[in-house]
């Protein structure tokens, strides 16, 4: 099971990709370094107490925001690499028959 510090770091990016920030510019709007930030979204650091306020301000939600897992996704994304967890964005929300056509390209690449 994924351990709290990369289900976190799912949730951030999230949170981040949907407030339309980039790494860079939520480092600097909360005042921390953009190697903090990327380690963080990794799930290879944890935030303090300080960083996360700055966190949850910098991107506009309440702190407790931060730390909701809802859904199976946050396991399973958690558990997988970065390049999982930006695919599923981009799929997010598309319409089923581009899902499809990403889907069978997939599957010709990695068969």
């Amino acid at each position: 099971m994924a351990d709290i510090k990369k289900k976190f770091g799912v949730k951030l990016f999230q949170l981040r990709s949907k407030s339309g920030m980039t790494q860079d510019q939520l480092a600097e709007k909360a005042n921390l370094s953009i190697d903090s930030i990327r380690r963080i979204e990794k799930g290879s650091r944890s935030p303090s107490f300080d960083s996360l306020e700055r966190i949850a301000d910098a991107l506009g939600v309440d702190l407790v925001e931060l730390f909701r897992f809802e859904g199976k996704e946050y396991r399973v994304l958690a558990d997988a690499g970065p390049e999982v967890i930006k695919l599923w964005e981009l799929l997010r929300g598309k319409k089923r028959d581009k899902i499809k056509k990403v889907y069978d390209i997939a599957k010709i690449v990695l068969e």
